[in-house]
């Protein structure tokens, strides 16, 4: 590949360019064409590839002193394999990839400004695929510091807006990527996902998310490292996101380790309603998008069936307990700074107060309270235990052929910091319960946004998400791609 200059955007939030209205939405998702429609394009030759991606530059450009989705921009580099890119699945698609993942000559800081930077010596093998099948890397997304948080903002790069509604957050640990995807100013995005960090941010944004199971595509070269000891590595993900399910389907062929399985659409699915499922739901929007979507797919054909599932908030205790148990350390090693400084709570806490953080306060009000609910060996085990027992169960219960309905989230896309704030407090935090059972039981799961039930207050939209068993991937696409059809009225794209 020719070595060419690229942008790195290190630029706190305090210097960001701040809009005179930042109610008003600077995108609409549904305006954009999907890469399934952009490949039918240049393969009949309605678009070159130079057009296709100077027109997303020119929109990456344009919105990212407003948004602050981008930590790189890759310009020079995009035009030049723009010149020469014409075969693969995924030809001349400009896209973005997360902060962490790495890629050959740059490094990764995770959003760190304390963390010396991880430095890899080839492409991650995520970043291999996609661009052997063609894709072009335009960007890299901004993160929470560590991926630790569900917002995307970092003492590096900043704070990423809402496209929708900038006041708002736009998600996270993939908040970058998804306001890239959202705004038009890439065609599709792949992040990670432990906790939501994939289909939260796609909720917030109004675009589609879906989380594989966590063995289903490679993590090599992807930050952190792996660690196969780690129990917590069995919830850890890498996914797209995406403006379509179809799009979805697209990218999932490339990255995963084998190919999709193959059920026709007319093939009788199942669709498990839990009969008791612990969550709360901020916003009426959210559960009419449920009920919506429920309706449709019986409509469509889809048997429901009621029935009892693993309790989420005990399967959400034992995934805070699974994280902490197998992360507190590797943070704080991790927060080593350069000169060999370890962390100190209590120093830190003084640099927060007189306003020189070296940890984002997000991350450190979360190691502040680590301590003082660090699991004792046997409990953590006992989780893990656990985890195991309700893995088992819902596999049986959904089988090969079965679907499982959930609100993607509780809440709408939150106003800056106030994700970060409640996920901080202690227990169960029921707004997210539905978010984070996919990860402590190892699901694949896709988030589809309700343009039917977009909130007239805010211009946000709410997510709904289907679950299946690992190894169900086809007929968890082809539902998504029908509860789409029922959530998202027909729109013209102006691209």
């Amino acid at each position: 590949r020719p070595s060419v200059p690229s942008t790195q955007c290190h630029r706190p939030f305090h210097e960001l360019a701040v809009l005179s209205d930042m109610s008003a939405a600077l995108a609409d998702p549904r305006s954009f064409l999907d890469a399934v429609a952009l490949r039918s394009d240049l393969g009949i030759g309605m678009r070159s590839v130079e057009s296709v991606v100077e027109s997303h530059i020119e929109q990456l450009d344009r919105l990212h002193p407003a948004l602050n989705a981008a930590t790189q921009i890759f310009h020079e580099e995009a035009r030049a394999k723009a010149k020469y890119t014409d075969t693969g699945a995924l030809a001349g698609l400009p896209i973005s990839v997360k902060e962490t993942f790495g890629i050959t000559g740059t490094t990764v800081t995770a959003g760190s400004a304390r963390m010396p930077t991880w430095t890899v010596d080839d492409d991650a093998v995520v970043v291999q695929r996609l661009r052997d099948a063609g894709a072009i890397i335009l960007a890299r997304g901004n993160l929470s510091e560590f991926g630790m948080v569900h917002e995307a903002d970092n003492l590096v790069f900043g704070r990423t807006n809402n496209p929708l509604n900038p006041d708002r957050s736009p998600g996270g640990s993939s908040g970058g990527d998804a306001a890239l995807v959202a705004s038009g100013s890439v065609v599709f995005g792949v992040g990670t996902d432990i906790g939501g960090s994939i289909r939260y941010p796609a909720h917030c944004c109004g675009v589609v998310g879906f989380k594989p199971a966590s063995e289903a595509v490679d993590k090599t070269r992807i930050w952190p490292p792996d660690r196969e000891e780690a129990f917590s590595d069995s919830m850890l993900a890498v996914g797209p996101i995406t403006r379509s399910v179809r799009d979805a389907r697209l990218v999932y062929e490339i990255i995963a380790d084998e190919g999709l399985s193959r059920v026709d659409r007319e093939t009788t699915t199942r669709l498990v309603v839990p009969e008791d499922f612990t969550m709360k739901t901020r916003e009426s929007v959210v559960g009419r998008a449920l009920e919506r979507a429920e309706e449709g797919l019986v409509e469509a054909g889809l048997d429901r069936e009621h029935r009892s599932v693993p309790d989420a908030a005990q399967a959400y205790r034992n995934y805070l307990t699974v994280l902490i148990s197998d992360y507190e350390q590797p943070i704080r090693d991790g927060l080593t700074s350069e000169d060999g400084e370890a962390l100190s709570i209590p120093r830190e806490g003084f640099r927060q107060l007189v306003g020189r953080p070296t940890v984002h306060k997000y991350l450190y009000r979360l190691l502040a309270l680590m301590p003082l609910v660090r699991p004792r060996a046997a409990k953590a085990a006992r989780a893990r235990d656990q985890v195991r027992e309700s893995r088992a169960t819902i596999r049986d219960l959904l089988g090969s052929d079965g679907v499982l309905l959930l609100p993607t989230n509780g809440a709408l896309a939150m106003p800056h910091g106030d994700a970060a704030a409640y996920m901080a407090r202690p227990g169960v935090r029921s707004l997210f319960t539905p978010t984070i059972y996919a990860n402590i039981l190892n699901l694949p799961a896709i988030t589809v946004p309700a343009w039917t039930d977009r909130d007239p207050e805010t211009g946000l939209v709410p997510g709904v998400m289907l679950c299946s068993a690992p190894g169900s991937e086809g007929r968890l696409l082809n539902a998504a791609e029908t509860m789409e059809e029922v959530l998202n009225p027909i729109a013209t794209p102006s691209d």
